[in-house]
This record gives C-alpha cells, structure tokens and sequence, in this order.
C-alpha cells in the first residue's frame, strides 16, 4: 500500500518554500508514494499551481477567492484532513505548522523549517508580533514529531540557542547543470540589452530590509569606474524608491520567470541578506557556476567552506558595511572564473541537486512511519 504525504501549506506561490515542495514532489517515487496538497490562503499571480498539476496529486484549496479567518480556517483543514486521512501530515509555513499541531495526533507530523525564528519576524512584524511569532514558531516546532531544517546550518542554530537534535536535510535545486556556453552567453545578454566589456552580479530576492538591497545599490555607486554592473531581480516594498535613485550601473527589471536565463548572462552572484535557511537562488546560481559574494552568516558560511580550504567559491561580505561589499566584489574580480565555476558545479552535483533532497526526504517518510 502506498504511503500518503499530504503537504500543507498558504499557497502555491512562486517563493522558496513552494519551490521546495514543487522539488521534493518532482521526483517522488509515486509507486510507494501517494500525494495531497492542501492550500490555506486564495493564490496569488505569482501562483505555481499549474506547474504542480502536472504530476498524480490532489491539490484542495481552503479558500479561492476570500480569505478564512483562523477558526474558520481549522475546521475546513480538519474537515478536509479527516476527509483525507493521510499518514503524514507535512508543513512548510508558519500558518499550516500552527494550524497542523491542533489536528488528531494520529496524524504524525512534520515540519519543514525554512529559516530558524529569529530576528526576521521582527523585522517583517514589527517587535512585538515578531516576538509572539518567535515564541510560537519555537512551541509549535517543538511540539512537532519531526522538525527538518532545510540546511545544516538550521540544526547547528537550534543545537546550539535551543539544545535540540534537528534533523537537516539541503535544500536543492532542480535546474540543470549548465556547461558555459560563449555563444548562448552573448545571445541572451544581447536580449535582455547587457552591455559588451562588462562584468554583471546577479542579485535575486525581495527588496525588503533584510535583504539590504540599499547597501548593495551604494556599494556599487562606489565602483562606477570600473567595468562592472549589477542586474537586481525581484520586487517588494524598497522596490520604487531604489529604482529612482539607482546609478547607471545599477539594472532593476523587476520580477521575472526567467531566473536561469539571466543567471547564464551573468559573470558573478551575490547576496547581502541578513539571514537565510539555504536560498534557492543560490542553489540556482551554483547550477551555472557563478563565483560568489556573499553575507557573512551561518548559511552561507556552511555552503562556502564546504570545500577543502585550498578551493575558493568565493568571499563572504560584511552585508552591513558598504565598504566590505565594495571590496568583496573587487576581490572575486580577480578569481580565476572558470576554474572556480567547475568548482562550484561539482559542489552543486554532489549535493544540493533536487533529486538528493527528495530521495532523503522520502527515506525518512519511509522511516517514519
């Protein structure tokens, strides 16, 4: 008899936790596995629902046009959850881990945590909700039966400011290996009108505080003269007020589907966030090879050293001083790329490509059950 995961999460919007789930579901064993997907909130533009109606599952939305209140929104899960009756119950947001943890315990529950509870809340919440976020997102974890951090940097937090043993299982990436290419290079930096004799970063995520787009827009205003640009992908609220006043080297098109095409125009990644469990755009970045430069936290610092000490990825950043970023960028300048590219490639092979993660994930449903 096949074991049936049933996923619950807000919606199938196009941001990392669905990108997790839609990878972990791309290459299930649907011979030992069947699948439900249950949805709390309405979809948004940005919603991935279709991609993940390509595959044997069930998908049922709570509300499709007008939102539940929390009461509102238990009984319809525990409605349709009794209705389902899986024999895991599998979380990926805040919202369905608080909701999850009220359901019969013969459900047996897991939860995938996506970045470890702290100061972030508070910065997206404000310091009071943001606290009470923390608190809840503590209990209700700890309450769970299985608890998975999505980077090994997750249990090392939780074992060291918490004392608990959290499984981790990386994130991974399901784009291909992408061999360099000159010809497709030019071609795709001709269409989206990148310059010729320049060296692009890429950055990708909202434009929101801890993300620091606004100190990586000033650092780059430091090196107008050199040969160099950045092309800033995504939106949010810090969005329309960088975009006016951002320098000549400085690109802004917005949000996009085309991520992997303009990884492949690109020389080089970075990022100057404040915090992260293991970002999927990274992870895409490693598929193409781009050397990186990256803020100095404990994600990044795991991905980076991961590798002997005599192979370089790249540098990590002070993300809040425009000064250290302006002087990582000028170091990986003069990185040997292509030597440094294959490193990062392999990295990506051996283990943060998508298949891994879902492998590792549906040998502990195996498990425990």
């Amino acid at each position: 008899m096949r074991q049936h995961i049933c996923y619950i999460i807000s919606s199938l919007c196009n941001e990392g936790p669905v990108n997790v789930l839609f990878n972990i579901i791309k290459y299930m064993d649907w011979e030992h596995f069947k699948v439900s997907i249950i949805t709390l909130i309405p979809e948004k533009k940005t919603s991935r629902i279709n991609d993940f109606r390509q595959f044997p599952l069930d998908i049922y939305q709570l509300a499709t046009d007008k939102p539940l209140g929390p009461w509102g929104m238990y009984k319809a899960l525990r409605k349709r959850v009794r209705n389902i009756n899986p024999d895991i119950l599998h979380a990926h947001c805040s919202r369905s881990l608080y909701l999850m943890s009220f359901l019969p315990r013969k459900y047996k529950r897991t939860y995938t945590i996506h970045n470890y509870p702290d100061h972030l809340p508070e910065i997206l919440y404000g310091k009071y909700k943001g606290k009470i976020i923390v608190f809840l997102n503590h209990y209700f974890t700890h309450k769970c039966d299985l608890p998975i951090g999505c980077a090994e940097n997750i249990g090392l937090m939780y074992k060291e400011k918490k004392g608990w043993e959290i499984t981790s299982i990386p994130n991974g990436s399901s784009l291909p290996i992408w061999q360099y290419n000159e010809t497709e290079k030019k071609s795709l930096r001709k269409e989206f009108g990148l310059k010729d004799g320049i060296k692009y970063f890429i950055f990708i995520g909202r434009f929101s505080p801890e993300k620091n787009p606004d100190k990586l827009i000033k650092a780059f205003s430091l090196l107008k003269d050199l040969k160099i640009a950045v092309i800033m992908l995504g939106d949010g609220p810090m969005w329309e007020d960088l975009n006016k006043s951002k320098g000549k080297n400085v690109l802004m098109p917005g949000f996009t589907t085309r991520v992997y095409d303009y990884l492949k125009a690109s020389d080089y990644y970075i990022s100057t966030s404040d915090m992260e469990g293991l970002a999927n755009t990274l992870l895409e970045s490693m598929s193409v090879g781009l050397p990186m430069v990256l803020s100095d936290i404990l994600s990044h610092q795991v991905v980076i050293n991961s590798v002997p000490n005599n192979i370089k990825l790249g540098v990590t950043i002070n993300q809040k001083d425009t000064d250290s970023i302006a002087t990582g960028i000028k170091a990986i300048l003069n990185f040997d790329t292509a030597a440094t590219a294959d490193n990062i490639r392999q990295l990506f092979f051996q283990k943060y490509r998508a298949e891994i993660m879902s492998d590792k994930y549906q040998n502990i449903y195996t498990q425990f059950l």
